[in-house]
């Protein structure tokens, strides 16, 4: 149990992603070339805050508070194969030669569940989960001389529903002994 332990969350040891389940994480994960180092990012917006102000008062009646934009993680790829650019970005592959072919028609609609696991550290590793990612990749890193081609992506966090309506869980966090 590792309840009352702190797990050290540090490093990317594998990531990936699987089809969308129904409410649920999806399986099997099927793994990412890992991220270039210190290219993770959690952005997990801050709520704006409602408030209800009365007449000779300067504090307010009600303080709430709701979401203004989508969290998301953001990494890099580095040197991704046209397979991985293909399944991030949509378009098409030309087997033939190895071309990717960029999506015609506008932005394609990619979810999948997203699953990042960290390095074991004390016996302990963290295992992030969307379960209903929003997919949007972009070539961000042209290649030269001291940085490699770098594929930019973001999985933003959507509700996790399923077919019958029972919302799940859309972010996880879980602390696993190994």
């Amino acid at each position: 149990m590792t309840a009352n332990k702190r797990p050290i969350a540090m490093g990317i040891a594998s990531h990936g992603v699987a089809p969308v389940g129904d409410g649920v994480p999806g399986t099997p994960i099927t793994a990412l070339p890992n991220p270039l180092k210190n290219a993770v990012s959690f952005n997990f917006s801050d709520p704006s805050e409602v408030k209800i102000e009365v007449e000779g008062s300067s504090v307010p009646l009600y303080v709430g508070f709701k979401k203004d934009s989508t969290d998301y993680i953001e990494l890099s790829i580095p040197t991704p194969s046209n397979d991985v650019i293909k399944k991030l970005m949509g378009g098409e592959i030309d087997t033939v030669k190895d071309i990717w072919k960029a999506p015609t028609g506008g932005v394609p609609d990619i979810s999948y569940t997203y699953q990042c696991e960290t390095e074991a550290r004390n016996g302990m590793k963290v295992i992030y989960t969307i379960t209903n990612a929003k997919v949007i990749a972009k070539l961000t890193q042209a290649p030269n001389a001291d940085n490699a081609e770098a594929l930019m992506v973001r999985f933003y966090i959507q509700e996790a529903i399923s077919a019958a309506g029972v919302k799940g869980t859309a972010f996880s966090r879980e602390v696993v002994t190994v």
